[in-house]
């Protein structure tokens, strides 16, 4: 078991390591190394409630912690929303659906996170031509929440880049056609600061499971159970050691970005209550 373990971690946490390299490491067969490593993430993977969407009362302990995470902390915040991309082989089937704008083939997770890096929930595998507006709306959470079968706590938000449709519960920032109000890039200021959250959990998972750098497996279904897998763990570390050295040097190491700033479309799906939600929040920055 502690074998098995150890190769399955150590191909996890190195970038495209071969079964050849995983052979000669534990002096192990190539196939049985193979069948040790895809045993072992699924093993892995019937832990799944480790991530785990909060219940009412946990969604005030989460928002409670958001609002303690900084001065001028976005307030309400329940999760912090985004999508991130990860490479992949050549599918053989409908590789053109995988082709990413950056020329790359690749897979998409949608995260939300909260204030301690661990993610909420999240939603993996569609193919890398989608946008991520498109993904939120096929998710199970958007699903739950629109059919009420997921409750949030009274005033509870998700904070999302522009890339995704604003309504009363997920707040995106102010588009910047350069005629922003001051009050308005106020409001992006302080959504923006707090939004970094996700981008620095999908950084933190990155930078402990390289695997995710590119996952050279063939198998779609596998794909996805290596990036659940690697969730799950990160998970585990973030619950366990949050002061965790490597994680601090990795945030201190952390280049965030915006993977949506060139495909983002016009916000055509704003809704009325949404509108009027972003306008009465942004009430509360000006100073």
């Amino acid at each position: 078991m502690d074998q098995a373990l150890h190769i399955t971690l150590w191909k996890l946490s190195n970038s495209r390591v071969t079964y050849r390299e995983l052979s000669d490491k534990f002096d192990v067969s190539k196939g049985t190394a193979h069948k040790i490593f895809l045993k072992t993430i699924n093993a892995i993977c019937k832990l799944k409630n480790e991530i785990c969407w909060p219940s009412i009362s946990q969604q005030q302990t989460v928002m409670e912690r958001f609002q303690a995470s900084r001065p001028n902390a976005f307030p309400f915040v329940v999760g912090c929303l985004d999508g991130t991309h990860f490479k992949i082989n050549t599918p053989k089937k409908d590789a053109i659906s995988y082709y990413d704008r950056k020329g790359n083939y690749s897979i998409i997770m949608q995260g939300i996170c909260d204030s301690t890096f661990r993610f909420l929930d999240v939603f993996i595998g569609y193919p890398g031509s989608c946008h991520d507006a498109n993904v939120w709306k096929n998710s199970p959470i958007y699903k739950g929440i629109t059919s009420g079968e997921i409750q949030l706590a009274k005033d509870a938000i998700i904070l999302a880049d522009s890339a995704y449709p604003l309504t009363k519960y997920l707040i995106a920032p102010y588009r910047d056609n350069g005629h922003l109000l001051r009050e308005e890039k106020q409001f992006n200021y302080y959504l923006s600061s707090t939004r970094v959250f996700i981008e620095q959990a999908f950084g933190i998972l990155r930078g402990k499971f390289k695997i995710l750098n590119h996952i050279d497996i063939q198998n779609m279904e596998d794909v996805s159970k290596v990036v659940l897998a690697c969730v799950i763990l990160h998970n585990l570390i973030m619950r366990n050691n949050f002061n965790d050295p490597e994680v601090n040097y990795l945030l201190e190491n952390l280049e965030t970005h915006n993977e949506n700033d060139a495909e983002t479309p016009d916000n055509i799906n704003d809704t009325n209550e949404g509108i009027i939600r972003r306008n009465n929040l942004k009430m509360l920055f000006v100073s």
